[in-house]
């Protein structure tokens, strides 16, 4: 009954803030049509309820279900057998992450179906097994996760520069690597990797605790840059309206599709090495059958309430004659959705503890939330004036890494897991609706470009703010 209150509690704190800013602007500055708002609050709704059902099932299926595996594989004795069964997992896992879904339906729409929801989400997923398959190779040998790290965004680096690299697929890319640490990737791999981490009783399980969730989003980011080199896309894609085609019925029949590789890979488990007992085993599907339904009412909100309400606000805003309030808009959005985020909060108490209170949790929430903000309103002057998002990652991306030579290998880890955190579910599916629908209303603007890419910048910001903690943390331990 406890964990029930706390999930409810999480997620009315993660989509009640947003939500009311919204109401706020619709009665102000946005005035959508009145079927329209209510299709918003009716999505509001599904999207809620959903989540919670969402993880109340990953809480009671999946994490178990994770940590099971992730411990038996090493008792094999067979370093291939645990390298192959990670590149399964992470592609299972990947393939049934409602951010992913949520993402690629977007990136669907505003290509008008040049680049389909399916063909991004296998990207994906290929791209994340791979490098939750190297994660394991470095829990097992011990190397440090600055070398992986830096060699990753090398090569994400020389292939954007490379001639043969679509600047379509450069935002895109790096929001993909921003939405699969999402509700169902994040714990799954964690539960993952402490299970195989705990068999090994690696000297430096402290520090293989985090580092995962970074390294596994490296992956789908080269995965996309690929998939541009492969893709040819015109000049003159145009943004496809949401058609209101989708069906509950036919969620549902997704949904189950995304979760089958998953529950196959665990029924092989328990028949081959789990062996669970019969009362066990049905609280494990029982929590599966949870994910299922909430995974549905989660995406169903957000195909036929965030996606078109969030379009149409993007629009109207980008026919003002003042276009730069998007700007503060876009600032208030990610202030109030990061302070309110639970992920942040779990962060935030582990980087106090790990700092044994030296560095409070306060301090660490405002500075993210702050960073988040600014990230968001720069993200919508970026489409406003056409900044080339190279302009701003790369530099980003180039501070972080200087910045892991002056930090602990241990906030180092922590900071490019904690990327992934502020990239909550409100900024995925409905922040990046508005920016795609105001993108579409400039006359200079590409929304394949332009439109994508704040996931990026969100997800950058905790990483320089953990990494500036740790220094100062440093500083004050000498």
């Amino acid at each position: 009954m406890e964990i029930i209150k706390e999930t409810v509690k999480e997620v009315v704190l993660a989509v009640f803030p947003i939500a009311l800013v919204i109401v706020v602007l619709q009665f102000s500055v946005i005035h959508l049509p009145m079927d329209m708002f209510l299709l918003f609050l009716s999505g509001l709704g599904m999207v809620t309820f959903g989540l919670i059902l969402f993880l109340l099932g990953v809480h009671s299926g999946l994490l178990p279900v994770g940590e099971m595996i992730g411990s038996s594989l090493p008792k094999t004795g067979k370093v291939w057998i645990v390298l192959l069964f990670s590149f399964i997992l992470g592609f299972a896992i990947t393939v049934a992450e409602p951010d992913v879904w949520v993402l690629a339906g977007y990136v669907d729409t505003a290509s008008g179906g040049i680049i389909p929801r399916s063909s991004l989400i296998l990207t994906v997923a290929v791209g994340l097994a791979i490098f939750v398959t190297l994660s394991m190779v470095r829990i097992i040998t011990g190397l440090s996760i600055n070398y992986f790290l830096i060699a990753g965004y090398i090569v994400i680096f020389a292939i954007i520069f490379h001639p043969a690299s679509d600047a379509y697929f450069v935002p895109i890319s790096f929001d993909a690597g921003g939405v699969t640490t999402g509700p169902m990737a994040v714990p799954f791999i964690l539960a993952f990797g402490v299970g195989i981490a705990s068999v090994l009783k690696s000297k430096t399980s402290s520090q293989d605790g985090f580092g995962l969730v970074a390294l596994a989003s490296i992956g789908p980011v080269l995965a996309v840059l690929v998939l541009g080199i492969i893709y040819d896309i015109p000049e003159d894609v145009v943004l496809e309206q949401a058609d209101g085609g989708y069906t509950f019925l036919g969620t549902l029949g997704e949904v189950a599709i995304a979760l089958t590789p998953l529950i196959l890979f665990f029924i092989f488990f328990q028949f081959y090495m789990l062996k669970l007992e019969a009362a066990k085993l049905g609280r494990l599907f029982f929590g599966i059958l949870l994910t299922w339904i909430g995974m549905t009412f989660f995406l169903h909100g957000v195909h036929v309430g965030f996606q078109p309400a969030g379009t149409e606000m993007g629009t109207i805003l980008g026919g003002m004659p003042n276009k730069w309030i998007i700007i503060p808009i876009g600032i208030v959005l990610g202030f109030v959705a990061t302070f309110a985020e639970p992920a942040v909060r779990v962060l935030i108490q582990e980087v106090e503890k790990v700092t044994s209170g030296s560095i409070p949790q306060k301090v660490m929430l405002l500075t993210i939330s702050i960073g988040v903000a600014l990230s968001i309103g720069l993200a919508m002057a970026r489409i406003i004036y056409g900044i080339d998002l190279i302009y701003l990652v790369l530099p980003g991306y180039i501070i972080a890494l200087t910045l892991i030579f002056f930090t602990s290998r241990e906030f180092t880890s922590i900071a490019f897991d904690a990327g992934g955190v502020a990239t909550g579910p409100m900024t995925v599916t409905f922040v990046v609706a508005i920016a795609l629908g105001f993108s579409d209303k400039l006359e200079d603007s590409n929304p394949l470009i332009e439109g994508f890419g704040m996931i990026s910048l969100v997800a950058l910001t905790p990483i320089l703010s953990v990494l500036i903690l740790g220094i100062i943390y440093g500083a004050k331990d000498d």
